[in-house]
């Protein structure tokens, strides 16, 4: 502990600058991967980017990789391969961004929240059991932070049920699970190359699968629906059709190359988000009121987020918390609200405050601290110093 005064309270910040919760690593290496693409006959969807698409696959462990434009456009894709639309259900959990359950709503389908396992963070298949119904299609299960879910709990509803499961690994790629990589498990998995994701693509997003029939439809999808070989195709070349409602969800190889070059940079990432991971957990672990993220169990998770719970024993609850990181300038930050706290999820869905406890208690006390691999030690013993220093004032 520290006698420091915490900045919310009179004392100095701990830091001149923000320290944002999460941010991009660009290099040199990055840098000349774009230029390179710059220079190619393509800058729009071209090879780079099926070189990216096939060293995810190869990287995950899967036979196929389509990439998008967004975490949330492949969601979307990823919920229309699977057939989901009017009339279905799609059972999802609240604590996660919208995204999450817009696989459903994108696709005319009705998103069903399940309540969590408030160790994990993640759907209890529990449950997810108790809201199946006949019209339940599909489960979107998200792994939070980066941490597993409970992958055989809820793929053994989705055997019981015969619901398509599309994992939301937006957290978590670069993570593996029993020795196979995180999205590995069917049906299929999506990830998000966002800034602050474990690796970027600027913006972008990836739908992985083993199922031969989903890539091929999710490759349409992505491009208008569009058949380039109709019949008629050989006479008239020119002689293209689109068969259904497509997207332009087309990423490019401006957008690969930096993928590839951060692909590169994938165990420096790793290695670096843990070392913080390490120093965060010896800090903490043994201060009352903090509750730390989940011990890895049979998995090495890639980390986005280190997210902790703060209690009634830390002293203060979690808004003074937050507002007394901000005073250090420490950009903490708060994932996520829940869904059925949102007005669109209630108006049209007629879900309220109240329905899903262990959600609730859970994320009341949520806090996201900053990890990144641009962090070096100084900054993460500012953020170590702020908490220590906050927890010290109230024990006062």
């Amino acid at each position: 502990m520290t006698d420091r005064t915490p900045a919310l309270y009179g004392g100095k910040p701990v830091r001149e600058s923000v320290l944002g919760y999460g941010s991009q690593s660009i290099t040199d290496h990055e840098k000349q991967a774009v230029l390179e693409a710059l220079e190619g006959d393509y800058i729009t969807r071209g090879p780079t980017v099926e070189e990216f698409e096939t060293r995810v696959a190869d990287f995950v462990g899967v036979d196929h990789a389509i990439a998008t434009t967004s975490g949330t456009t492949a969601l979307h894709l990823a919920g229309d391969a699977a057939g989901f639309s009017a009339g279905d259900e799609v059972i999802t959990t609240p604590l996660t961004f919208a995204s999450t359950a817009h696989a459903a709503t994108y696709n005319d389908a009705t998103p069903v929240f399940a309540d969590i396992d408030p160790y994990r963070r993640t759907l209890d298949p529990e449950a997810v059991r108790e809201q199946v119904t006949d019209d339940t299609v599909g489960l979107v299960p998200m792994h939070y932070a980066g941490h597993p879910a409970d992958i055989d709990g809820l793929l053994e509803v989705a055997d019981e049920h015969d619901l398509t499961v599309i994992w939301d690994a937006c957290h978590a790629f670069g993570g593996t699970w029993r020795g196979e990589g995180i999205g590995a498990q069917r049906d299929m998995a999506v990830f998000s190359f966002h800034p602050v994701k474990n690796v970027t693509t600027g913006e972008g997003g990836m739908v992985v699968t083993d199922d031969d029939n989903l890539a091929r439809r999710l490759r349409r999808l992505r491009s208008f629906d569009m058949n380039y070989d109709p019949a008629g195709h050989e006479d008239e070349p020119w002689y293209q059709v689109t068969e259904s409602v497509g997207y332009n969800y087309n990423v490019t190889d401006l957008q690969a190359a930096l993928g590839l070059a951060q692909l590169d940079r994938l165990s420096e990432f790793k290695e670096r988000r843990d070392e913080i991971i390490d120093r965060y957990n010896e800090a903490f672990s043994g201060i009352e009121g903090i509750r730390t993220p989940p011990v890895p169990e049979e998995s090495g998770p890639m980390c986005h987020l280190y997210a902790v719970e703060i209690g009634e024993d830390f002293g203060c609850d979690r808004q003074e918390f937050v507002q007394a990181m901000h005073a250090e300038n420490i950009g903490v930050q708060v994932h996520y609200v829940p869904l059925h706290y949102h007005p669109y999820f209630q108006t049209e869905f007629g879900y309220s405050r109240g329905e899903f406890p262990k959600t609730e208690q859970v994320y009341d006390g949520l806090v996201s601290l900053p990890l990144h691999a641009e962090m070096n030690g100084g900054d993460v013993g500012d953020v170590i110093t702020a908490v220590t220093a906050l927890r010290s004032h109230h024990r006062e």
